[in-house]
């Protein structure tokens, strides 16, 4: 094995690192659609997929988290589509939403925010993780909603409270897979960036 001084080498650990970020990929997409359709809480299953995407927003960047939707988008539409192209386009679109709204912010970056009389922190990851699920999921629903009202001429109430719902159980999904998935992609647990001097990214 390539090492150096007792620890694997950089481009080892950068080798196992994508390893290891599609074979979450992989086993998300697989969870999505062969075991969540029976997952269901009070009628309403949440979006793997989206709250996988958060996590990897905040976590990994808003370009990976861009190619995760991409991935996701494919996936669903090749092998479980819906309406043409639905999957292939809101995918990565909810994740661009997402990604510009709730991504971690660099050292550079949060030195020129203080440059300009910003606070120049990094909300906690906790926070930001169930907010950009709940941007990815507000994009999806609500383009959802808007081709439901447009074909049939109207928008069922229960529809409205299921996408709130997908919504709500999304974000608590995300909270709750962030720790695990930081594990399995080899990244340290989120910390607190609220205090009023930012550490540096923790990802970096």
């Amino acid at each position: 094995m390539l090492r150096w001084r007792d620890r694997p080498h950089p481009l080892l650990r950068w080798c196992l690192r994508q390893v290891r970020f599609f074979l979450l990929l992989l086993f998300s997409y697989l969870v999505q659609v062969c075991l969540m359709p029976y997952v269901r809480i009070f009628g309403v299953t949440p979006n793997l997929l989206m709250a996988v995407m958060a996590i990897v927003v905040v976590v990994m960047g808003r370009m990976r988290g861009i190619w995760t939707g991409m991935i996701f988008g494919i996936l669903m539409e090749v092998m479980h589509p819906t309406q043409p192209l639905f999957n292939l386009l809101l995918y990565p679109i909810a994740s661009i939403f997402g990604g510009l709204l709730f991504y971690t912010r660099t050292e550079e970056q949060l030195d020129y925010d203080r440059s300009i009389g910003k606070s120049g922190r990094n909300t906690s990851p906790w926070i930001r993780t169930p907010a950009c699920a709940a941007a990815h999921l507000t994009v999806y629903e609500t383009v959802n909603l808007v081709f439901v009202y447009l074909r049939s001429g109207g928008l069922p109430g229960s529809f409205l409270a299921q996408a709130l719902g997908n919504l709500l159980l999304t974000s608590l999904l995300a909270v709750a897979l962030m720790a695990p998935v930081c594990r399995l992609l080899g990244v340290r647990p989120p910390v607190d960036t609220t205090e009023a001097k930012p550490v540096a990214p923790y990802l970096q």
